[in-house]
């Protein structure tokens, strides 16, 4: 089993509201008979009005099978016109901030040296030209060039930094006054909502999918084929929005238009279109910052290799959830700590460790050398341990 962190695939509107009920002015009153009469008169229309009404539109309301069931009303049309006007708006205004990346990869042969072009893409954050995209799409490149969608000029770009255990790479070009795009809060996601990606797929620069998030907090093992490693990406948003070859490094884009995942992987089915995946938006703000700022990430190191467990393999292994050590580096913080191999860690400080917090993430909340309580599960009782959180190999 590879060093940590290492993990088990977690299995894992609001309506509208009441129109207001119109205000009855009183009448003045009027005599008894003259009352009665006009009840009588409107209950009789009103019986005809309904049934009239009813008999003309049931045919439009409800959706029936040739043997005459009923399946279900049909939708209003004002809700697709609502997602469509989204998906133009996000396509034509956040659309800008995406860039074609054109890489020139030169690949030693025994005979001649061979050189490779890719495509992927990418998204500005900063007007003074600084994008975000993955790891993958511009490792080992010895020549970057980046596209904007609005001009035809390629810019030369160099590699500020990356971080290849996140994927997430962040590219510089020599430009001012560029359009940008924001991160939203990816945590606040639901299954269900509209996706949109913004990318360049098998080349066709700045394409527009658009599909709904599919599924939250997959664990994703990507192989690297140039390496032949492992990459573990723990947290990754899966969407059905189709993504290709060329999409990886652009962004999974919100109904207004703010980046909640960066696209990178897809996993292909026999038939038909695949999966979609993309690497949890707030992660990638944070990773991106720290790339910026410094050049490098700064990852805490606590020195154990882990299994998550979820509510259903902690119950059927006796124990609770959270995150199963299964080896501990010798000399690590957490050996310094007392942690030991079987224990579960449950909390760092007052976060719970589970599905949604996985120890991976928890864990980047602090810089190398920060202090903090961690609550193992240790033969049926809690215990609490110091540890100072080492900077990661």
């Amino acid at each position: 089993m590879a060093s940590e962190p290492q993990f088990l695939p977690p299995p894992s509107p609001e309506p509208a509201p009441l129109s207001p009920v119109p205000a009855e002015h009183p009448v003045k009153p009027r005599r008894r008979l003259g009352v009665i009469a006009i009840v009588v008169l409107a209950a009789l229309v009103g019986a005809l009005a309904g049934a009239a009404a009813t008999i003309l539109l049931v045919p439009r309301l409800i959706k029936v099978t040739p043997a005459g069931n009923v399946v279900a009303p049909l939708a209003p049309i004002n809700n697709n016109l609502t997602e469509e006007s989204a998906v133009i708006n996000v396509a034509d205004q956040d659309g800008k901030a995406v860039v074609e990346i054109k890489t020139t990869i030169s690949s030693p042969d025994t005979f001649i040296q061979q050189e490779q072009h890719g495509i992927g893409s990418g998204f500005i954050v900063r007007a003074d030209g600084y994008i975000v995209t993955n790891n993958h799409v511009v490792e080992n490149a010895r020549q970057l060039q980046v596209v904007l969608r609005d001009q035809a000029k390629a810019y030369d770009a160099r590699v500020v930094g990356t971080s290849p255990d996140d994927d997430v790479a962040v590219l510089k070009i020599d430009a001012q006054n560029l359009p940008t795009l924001t991160f939203g809060d990816s945590s606040g996601l639901k299954v269900g909502q509209l996706a949109i990606a913004i990318g360049s797929p098998l080349g066709q620069q700045n394409s527009v999918t658009k599909g709904v998030i599919s599924a939250l907090h997959r664990s994703i093992s990507v192989p690297d084929p140039a390496t032949g490693n492992t990459e573990n990406i723990l947290n990754a948003i899966q969407t059905d929005a189709q993504i290709n070859p060329g999409n990886s490094g652009g962004p999974l884009l919100n109904s207004a238009g703010q980046v909640v995942g960066v696209n990178f992987a897809i996993e292909q089915a026999q038939a038909g279109p695949g999966l979609g995946f993309a690497l949890d938006g707030n992660s990638a703000r944070d990773m991106a910052n720290q790339l910026i700022q410094t050049g490098h990430v700064n990852r805490p190191f606590l020195g154990v290799t882990y299994q998550q467990l979820d509510e259903t393999a902690a119950a059927a292994n006796g124990l609770v959830v959270g995150a199963l050590v299964t080896d501990v580096t010798t000399g690590s913080p957490a050996d310094h700590a007392g942690i030991r191999v079987q224990d579960v860690v449950t909390k760092v400080n007052d976060q719970a460790i589970d599905d949604l917090h996985p120890l991976k993430d928890v864990l980047r909340q602090y810089a190398p050398g920060t202090k903090v309580s961690v609550v193992v599960y240790r033969g049926g009782k809690y215990q609490t341990l110091q540890v100072t959180l080492g900077t990661h190999p």
